[in-house]
């Protein structure tokens, strides 16, 4: 909501740079007040650092989506980021996936591509891409985080947003505007909401299994809603919600899938 108020005067990737050095200065504080120097180290370098640089792009093309979609819209795309999860897994990681998760699937896409197309959504085509893109990114990090349970959620944070200050600030002698004393406490507000966001996300997949933390994620279209109400006066249209049914039904359907054959396991 922050990003898709400021990108009206500023550009996504200034805001994407802020965000991200808000974010790191109070990582690196508690890690060198607390001395606790072992969380610069990481098992998984390799993973870390793709994660970190995806994660980059996943938020760029996310605030991009927010700012040229309305929240509701965006939000119920990038629902779509559980279904294609398992798929990717299924391709990437070769696990397997049933003939049930799979007819879910390719229901829930339906469901995705179904509201695009009635409801023709209320913003150009390239907002759309973009948001599909920022899904794309974000099952391929839900996919890394699954190598990466061991590392500490302070350790895959902090170096998310270190990554994301360095690569985003390249671009600031070209993108940069001097924020309004307003915009500069946005700007700051995005970066704390941000960075808790990280870290509470790295804590829920390490102290929970995903068929308990993923429903968390679609409250998110009830605020999206209301801010698009209060703030934007845009009322989503029908076919948003009854595309957000349908995937959210799919989603429900293989996460209920996957517990079950855990528990068989």
């Amino acid at each position: 909501m922050l990003a898709k108020i400021l990108a009206e005067t500023h550009h996504i990737i200034e805001i994407a740079f802020y965000r991200n050095l808000v974010s790191v200065l109070p990582f690196l504080a508690f890690i060198l007040i607390s001395k606790q120097y072992q969380l610069f180290r990481t098992r998984t370098p390799k993973a870390l650092a793709a994660r970190s640089i995806l994660g980059t792009v996943s938020l760029i093309t996310t605030f991009a989506a927010f700012h040229l979609l309305p929240m509701a819209e965006v939000t119920v795309i990038l629902f779509s980021t559980a279904l294609m999860v398992p798929a990717l897994a299924f391709f990437i990681l070769k696990e397997p996936v049933g003939l049930y998760r799979w007819s879910a699937i390719i229901i829930g896409f339906a469901g995705v591509f179904a509201m695009v197309g009635f409801a023709g959504l209320a913003g150009p085509l390239i907002g759309i891409v973009f948001a599909f893109i920022a899904a794309s990114m974000h099952a391929c990090l839900g996919l890394l985080l699954r190598f990466m349970k061991q590392e500490s959620p302070i350790t895959i944070t902090f170096y998310f947003v270190l990554t994301g200050t360095i690569l985003t600030g390249l671009a600031m002698p070209f993108v940069a505007t001097t924020p309004t004393l307003f915009e500069l406490s946005l700007l700051v507000l995005t970066g704390i909401a941000g960075g808790l966001a990280q870290l509470c996300l790295s804590l829920a997949f390490k102290n929970a299994p995903v068929s308990v933390v993923a429903p968390f994620n679609y409250t998110g279209l009830i605020w999206a809603t209301g801010f698009d109400i209060m703030i934007w006066n845009f009322i989503p249209g029908w076919p948003v919600f009854a595309g957000a049914a349908i995937i959210l039904a799919a989603n429900f359907f293989i996460l209920y899938r996957e517990r079950k054959l855990t528990q068989q396991l």
